[in-house]
């Protein structure tokens, strides 16, 4: 045998779940003694997992049941029949096989689903390096490393692959076995030539796997594992050659007696899931669904040339019923959220689907189609579009929420405060939404003695009605700040929030506070991240330009053009202002803040990027304290065009000045 790959050092929890528990032990060392109770033990229920613990004496029967049902970790499975056990230690000797491709071999990556599933759970996670010759890639994440090998066939992208080093297979010809077991610990790679008699698994799979339904493999194999000590201690046939023999197939890691209807029970348990994750009726979530499934339908047939309007008016009219439901403002926006959650831009897709359903839908279908197309349209960079969409669902439901405060956000970005405030009064609680605090701050001063049709008091030469009336009157200073704060409304949208929230937890992760995730969220390196490392606020500019102020667009453009710095402080005067010089070039800066000079001296290391507004210098983001032992490695990431908002965040979470 060959070894390619060690199992990882250490196969413990991640226990980072279980540092709230409410306890007064040390929670890191029970789980692994909890871990080293199962391998010793074997397969154990949570009750008896837990009633061990207790004997050993390591905490009482409710912290112990606690940390039975929260624990995980790599090396932590579940049987098919509800026992716990310790992976690594379950499969020690046992090996599975798999049966390899043309594009396999070429490509070195090895398509695991069901053969070697119920092993890489052991597989660590990514591209090969530190000396690790196989890892576990995901389509859906890792899509250049497919791409560099050439692999194109791809079906199935949720489901990960192992990738060996490019050259490991050269030696196999399509046909060919490999197995993957545990030995010694450890998880050996190794060439099949000869596979012992296979296993007939027809009656014990039927003992496993209740007629009518499907189980995931991976428990299953476990099981068949844990029920026999003899099983795949030799390399037999691979699994789905066993299952099929057996009367059995596989689709996506479940299993399930042949002539399954896989689609409609993963159908199922997606809406059961929704309803469930969002307290929706089991018949609305099967209406989001559908919904979904239209969108996708539509872009794979874009894929394939076809007219993605066409498509859609065929779906619609073939299943009108079926998106009835979309009526309630809650299910169309849940429906608009999984659409989103598909890794690629479907926007032409939902266009076309919501202008199907505006078209054919039933009535009460229609408002929400409406704003479903406006929505679309943004995306597609057409705000003036959206705008129409949003009062055209208006027209239809004056109180359909979804549709005033978009268009109250919109109003607010184009500078025209008292129409957003007039549709944000419409609003049930309108006045507790954080969009009412900003209009508060920038309300514009009236002008009683001037006419709609007066020339306007700033000498422009326009009416008044056609100015100033209505818009905010602020200084460029208070205009930059307002600028800063329509781009950071528009990152923390439903669309992008799942960038600002990871980059959040990220910073959070740095901090025992347990308040630390909603105190990022709250501006500063968060925000910032994501505006520009992230791309958002390239993206607010592109899909705000036909409404933004024209002098706001040109400051926001040029924005775009700086970088993030290290700088060290040479003065502080608070409440004022902090004076910066940037570490490499030697440039010398004022920075301009209510709050710039409070808690740093002289001679502080720090990270910004420094914001011009025409009067003076701002760190909209924040000014982080740095240690300086982080220096190089944030030169390098501030230097960068290539540096990721998560990378730069926990740098900098990390690098907090020592006190």
């Amino acid at each position: 045998m060959t070894d390619l790959i060690e199992s990882r050092d250490d196969q413990h929890p991640d226990t980072d779940e279980l540092l709230g528990l409410d306890v007064d032990f040390d929670v890191v060392d029970v789980a692994e003694c909890a871990m080293d109770v199962l391998r010793e033990r074997g397969p154990l229920s949570a009750e008896d997992w837990a009633s061990v613990l207790v004997e050993a004496e390591f905490g009482t029967i409710e912290e112990m049941t606690e940390l039975a049902a929260v624990l995980e970790g790599p090396a932590l499975g579940q049987l098919a029949d509800g026992r716990k056990v310790a992976v690594d230690s379950l499969l020690e000797g046992r090996v599975l096989t798999h049966r390899l491709t043309a594009a396999e071999i070429a490509s070195g990556i090895v398509d695991i689903d069901p053969d070697l599933s119920a092993l890489t759970c052991l597989v660590e996670q990514g591209t090969p390096d530190g000396g690790r010759d196989v890892t576990v890639v995901f389509p859906e994440f890792d899509a250049a490393v497919f791409a560099a090998r050439g692999r194109t066939d791809i079906d199935a992208p949720e489901l990960e692959r192992l990738l060996l080093d490019p050259d490991a297979l050269a030696e196999h010809v399509a046909g060919d076995m490999i197995g993957l077991g545990m030995a010694g610990g450890a998880l050996r790679l190794v060439r099949v030539d000869r596979a012992v008699a296979a296993p007939d698994l027809a009656e014990r799979l039927g003992r496993i796997i209740a007629d009518g339904t499907a189980e995931h493999a991976d428990p299953v194999v476990w099981q068949l594992i844990a029920d026999d000590p003899e099983l795949f201690t030799a390399p037999a046939a691979p699994l789905a050659e066993l299952f099929d023999g057996a009367g059995y197939v596989s689709e996506r890691n479940y299993v399930a007696a042949r002539g399954f209807d896989f689609a409609a029970y993963h159908r199922a348990n997606l809406v059961e899931s929704i309803a469930r994750e969002n307290k929706l009726r089991l018949d609305e979530a099967g209406a989001v669904v559908d919904f979904n499934d239209l969108v996708c339908d539509i872009a794979e047939a874009v894929e394939r040339g076809e007219d993605p309007d066409a498509v859609a008016a065929a779906r619609v009219v073939a299943a009108l019923d079926a998106y009835a439901l979309l009526e309630d403002p809650s299910v169309a926006a849940i429906a608009l959220d999984l659409t989103a959650t598909t890794g690629e831009d479907r926007a032409h897709a939902l266009h076309a689907a919501a202008v199907a359903l505006i078209e054919h839908a039933p009535r009460q279908a229609k408002v929400s189609a409406h704003w479903l197309a406006g929505k679309a349209a943004d995306r597609l960079g057409d705000v003036r579009a959206a705008m129409t969409h949003y009062e055209s669902a208006l027209d239809r439901d004056p109180e359909w929420t979804l549709a005033t405060f978009d268009l109250a956000l919109l109003a607010a970005d184009a500078g025209d405060l008292t129409r957003a405030q007039s549709l944000l009064g419409r609003i049930e609680g309108g006045d507790a939404e954080t969009l009412h605090e900003v209009l508060e701050r920038y309300q514009p001063v009236e002008h009683p003695g001037l006419g709609r049709n007066d020339r306007c008091w700033c000498g422009s030469g326009r009416k008044y009605k056609a100015c100033h009336l209505g818009k905010s009157e602020l200084t460029v200073d208070a205009r930059a700040s307002w600028l800063y704060t329509k781009a950071l409304m528009f990152a923390r949208t439903p669309e992008l929030f799942d960038l600002v929230y990871n980059l959040a937890e990220i910073r959070a992760g740095h901090s025992e506070d347990e308040d630390a995730t909603i105190e990022a969220l709250e501006g500063g390196l968060v925000i910032d991240a994501a505006l520009f490392e992230g791309g958002v606020l390239e993206q607010f500019v592109e899909r705000r330009e036909q409404l933004l102020p024209a002098e706001e667009l040109e400051l926001a453009r040029q924005w775009l053009t700086g970088s993030r710095g290290l700088y060290e402080v040479t003065a502080a005067a608070p409440g004022e202002s902090l004076t910066l010089r940037e570490v490499t070039g030697g440039d010398v800066v004022e920075v301009t803040d209510s709050v710039a000079g409070h808690n740093f001296v002289v001679g502080t290391l720090v990270c910004a990027r420094l914001l011009p507004t025409g009067e003076s210098v701002r760190a909209f983001g924040g000014i982080e304290p740095v240690d300086p032992e982080y220096r190089d490695e944030l030169l390098e990431l501030c230097g960068s065009e290539e540096t990721e908002p998560d990378e730069l965040v926990d740098v900098l979470s990390l690098a907090f000045a020592r006190g």
